[in-house]
């Protein structure tokens, strides 16, 4: 971090937050929170259950069972990520009484879907869901969903997105990706290539999406996101792309920035010349629509070298200019 292009002359009180616990060890495995008008707090668990905290009551009960897709590792190899993975409330909660959940459905459709619900008295209705988007997945594999939501200043609403690839080493493979960027491209094996997601300009993985629901729960599309409506071999929802697992994302709501952590992959030495860097994790802003690199780069731009799969030959590195 470099705190020498913080902006502020007079750095914050340290003892400006109290800490309160509210709950403790009464949660399983949850991913999102959300803060309502009056204190009350839901919470996003994995295995498909929003969990309420009665501000008054102090109680936890649970308000929702949605049924998800949610195998864990019990099974080796199976992702362990998907169930429900994000909720929000809407700006407008107070007078709309939308909350927006982001959740893998059951059934034949390998689907990651953001929908939203009413909630009003304590009580979803469940009669009442509007679709909104769905991002395709490629289930019974591990591992990155991502899953945030949340909306910035102007009500747009920002969705994030892993990049669903298998950062892990196959097994039985001579030549794998050994925690540097997962690029394997051999027919059957694209479960290890993340540019078939975060580096695919056609596809919803991998990104940070922005969106502006409309009232009937559709959408348009903002001016400023990074391929205008109509460009070929895009999708015009994302804003961000080239990122591996945005798993938490949070907008500035008073410039509009993005903000969001992204955990590196596993390599523990610079392999120069041959693989690339090690792996890094990052803080990331976004001030505008761009590519972050993913696979490709990590980082401030440090560039992995291409790689064959077939014979274990390394090749240049990548050119962020030919992004």
């Amino acid at each position: 971090l470099d705190y020498g292009k913080a902006t502020s002359q007079i750095p914050p009180d340290a003892d400006r937050f109290t800490k309160v616990t509210l709950s403790e060890g009464m949660f399983f495995e949850p991913t999102e929170m959300a803060v309502l008008p009056n204190g009350d707090v839901l919470v996003a668990q994995r295995r498909g259950e929003v969990m309420l905290y009665n501000d008054q009551t102090q109680e936890l009960t649970e308000v929702l069972k949605l049924d998800v897709y949610s195998k864990t590792l019990n099974t080796p190899g199976v992702n362990a990520e998907e169930g429900l993975m994000g909720l929000q409330k809407d700006p407008d909660y107070a007078n709309n009484h939308w909350i927006y959940l982001y959740y893998a459905p059951t059934g034949d459709q390998w689907v990651n879907r953001l929908s939203r619900f009413k909630f009003v008295d304590g009580k979803f209705d469940t009669d009442s869901e509007q679709v909104i988007l769905d991002v395709d997945s490629q289930r019974e594999i591990c591992c990155h969903t991502g899953g945030s939501i949340a909306f910035g200043p102007d009500g747009l609403l920002y969705l994030s997105t892993g990049d669903n690839t298998t950062p892990f080493n196959e097994k039985g493979a001579k030549y794998v990706h050994s925690g540097f960027g997962p690029m394997n491209d051999i027919p059957g094996h694209e479960q290890y290539d993340a540019r078939r997601s975060s580096g695919n300009t056609n596809d919803l993985r991998g990104k940070i999406l922005r969106i502006k629901v409309k009232e009937d729960g559709s959408y348009d599309i903002p001016e400023g996101n990074l391929f205008p409506v109509g460009t070929e071999k895009t999708r015009p929802e994302i804003y961000t792309m080239g990122h591996r697992n945005p798993y938490r994302i949070s907008v500035d709501m008073k410039r509009g920035y993005v903000y969001w952590g992204d955990v590196g992959p596993d390599a523990r030495a610079d392999s120069l010349g041959t693989r690339g860097p090690r792996g890094y994790d990052e803080m990331n802003q976004a001030k505008k629509a761009g590519n972050f690199g993913w696979p490709m780069f990590i980082g401030d731009n440090y560039a992995y070298n291409e790689y064959n799969y077939e014979t274990g030959e390394s090749g240049p590195e990548y050119d962020p200019a030919k992004l």
